[in-house]
């Protein structure tokens, strides 16, 4: 039913422990829910946490990752599928895919429940490991696996992090062209998130919707935290445009609809101008354009030099909730940055001193126009960034609360 790594002999030693749950592996972290992961796992272990991580298979870009995953923790058991044929040999990968997409076309029906993402055996396992570590917290990733929270004894923490609200303004997700995967029930994801002691919210705005939900819980906010640069090239790529995104709908239409609508009114003013676009968000039908160039996915070290040289970054998004990692990343690196309001939910305060905020599309190409020629706007903004990078991204800024309740778990 399971693969499990167990830990080296010098690992196991008497440290507390934390119990993760998650239903896809961090690796390779091109993701923002994935590289937020990898940062929880490594700030964790720092603490000194000894981490078991409990992966029911749901989401498996390759199946290399799981050794990746096997070496940023103390324990790692892989529950497979229930769903699969003993006899059959298949990739963990392939299970994963065919389970995701399964789930997917059911939870579009009205009676989408959350505990349907949830399978036996990992419930099971849960209750096991409990049993067998005596952890001072269960930790799930979303609330989708939160079920395993129920046998969890009073004496140990239930946390869920929520990393996105899908009930919280379901409009978001009802925009022209975009095709969201139906996840759960508004009824089904508030009464899932109730299992909780702590409630982690990624940003500010999804912390108001929690606490006005559960005015007994205790909510805490945790972000992310990106390496900052130490240094921007003082004279970037002139006329360079960066989009940083993965293959998810929110991105893929977000860039859709900015090649349509900003893009030829950026190069018709600004002829000079080149998109370059990093990440897996595939080539979309707007962009038969010499001047864009995708460029797939990149090294750590390759793109923090593409954010070093580039002279505006974008995140067109234009539906979605949580924290736009994109947003954090280039505000970390301190880049002028173009959002539309998506990009900026959780960080609107902001506006207008650490990047510039859209309300249409002509806004949005007409920001991305005066900061490719407007030195001292550019200038600005790259230190506001700088700054509130400092003040929300750092590692002891994204942590503090998590820190305070893992300590005292009951103060």
């Amino acid at each position: 039913m399971k693969i499990r790594f167990p830990p080296p002999l010098e690992s196991r030693q008497l440290r507390p422990t934390v119990i993760l749950v998650s239903h896809f592996c961090p690796y390779p972290a091109i993701h923002g829910n994935r590289s937020r992961l990898v940062s929880w796992l490594a700030w964790l272990r720092a603490q000194g946490f000894r981490v078991r991580y409990i992966l029911q298979v749901l989401d498996l870009e390759e199946d290399s990752a799981l050794r990746d995953l096997a070496d940023a923790v103390d324990r790692l058991d892989v529950i497979r599928s229930p769903f699969q044929d003993p006899g059959l040999v298949l990739s963990v990968r392939r299970v994963a895919g065919g389970m995701v997409r399964r789930l997917l076309s059911k939870t579009r029906a009205e009676d989408a429940h959350i505990d349907r993402w949830c399978w036996p055996t990992t419930h099971e396992i849960v209750r096991r490991a409990i049993d067998e570590e005596h952890p001072v917290a269960v930790i799930t990733e979303y609330a989708l696996l939160s079920k395993c929270l129920e046998d969890v004894p009073a004496s140990t923490l239930k946390i869920i992090d929520t990393t996105e609200l899908f009930f919280r303004n379901a409009d978001r997700f009802r925009v022209d062209g975009l095709d969201a995967p139906f996840i759960c029930t508004p009824e089904s994801e508030k009464m899932a998130l109730g299992r909780a002691d702590v409630i982690v919210a990624i940003q500010k705005n999804d912390a108001v919707a929690l606490r006005e939900l559960f005015p007994q819980r205790r909510v805490i906010t945790v972000g992310h935290t990106y390496p900052r640069a130490d240094w921007r090239s003082r004279e970037p790529e002139s006329g360079l445009v960066l989009y940083v995104g993965s293959s998810n709908p929110f991105n893929v239409h977000g860039l859709r609809h900015f090649l349509t609508h900003a893009w030829p009114q950026i190069w018709a003013a600004a002829p000079q101008t080149r998109l370059r676009i990093i990440g897996t968000c595939p080539r979309v039908e707007a962009a038969e354009d010499t001047r864009v160039t995708y460029i797939g996915r990149v090294s750590d070290e390759r793109l923090v030099q593409e954010y070093r040289k580039a002279r505006v970054v974008i995140n067109p998004q234009v539906a979605g909730t949580g924290l736009k990692i994109k947003c954090v990343e280039a505000l970390s690196a301190g880049c002028p940055l173009v959002v539309n309001g998506a990009g900026a939910d959780g960080l609107e305060d902001h506006a207008g001193q650490a990047f510039l905020l859209a309300t249409d599309w002509t806004e949005f190409a007409q920001h991305v126009l005066r900061l490719l020629t407007d030195d001292a706007l550019a200038q600005q903004l790259q230190v506001q960034a700088a700054q509130l990078a400092e003040e929300m991204f750092s590692e002891r800024a994204t942590f503090a609360e998590l820190a305070l309740v893992l300590k005292h778990p009951r103060g």
